[in-house]
């Protein structure tokens, strides 16, 4: 049986096909000067190492303002099974122990979007687009 072409498909049919996979968003919001975050980028990103190699940690990085210039603001996407369980992980980034940065979290379902990934085995090269 074929599936019906999208522009001929309802609201709700739309919306069961859809994804719905569910993240968490965290919004670190810089407390203080932006400087103040090289005592703990170490820690920082270890922690984010660990976060990705355990396999909670789908995205996270800096965020820049319109100059170019780093911000202390960023934005960290994790898979967590509640949202006390993303605020607890979002807790215990250095950052946020040390009163650098402010967490806001928000749950996120994902429902569009695609993501494309090369693998080269041969000299172990990536891409992510």
């Amino acid at each position: 049986m074929s599936q019906a072409e999208p522009s001929a498909m309802s609201v709700p049919d739309l919306l069961d096909r859809m994804m719905k996979a569910e993240f968490y968003l965290i919004e670190n919001r810089l407390l203080t000067k932006p400087d103040d975050l090289k005592e703990k980028i170490r820690e920082h990103l270890l922690y984010m190492i660990d976060l990705e190699k355990s396999g909670t940690l789908f995205l996270s990085g800096p965020l820049y303002d319109d100059s170019g210039a780093m911000t202390g603001n960023g934005m960290t996407i994790i898979r967590a099974g509640s949202f006390e369980e993303a605020e607890a992980i979002a807790s215990r980034d250095p950052f946020v122990e040390a009163g650098y940065r402010e967490p806001r979290i928000h749950r996120w379902v994902v429902n569009e979007g695609r993501v494309n990934v090369r693998l080269d085995l041969s000299d172990k090269s990536s891409s992510l687009a």
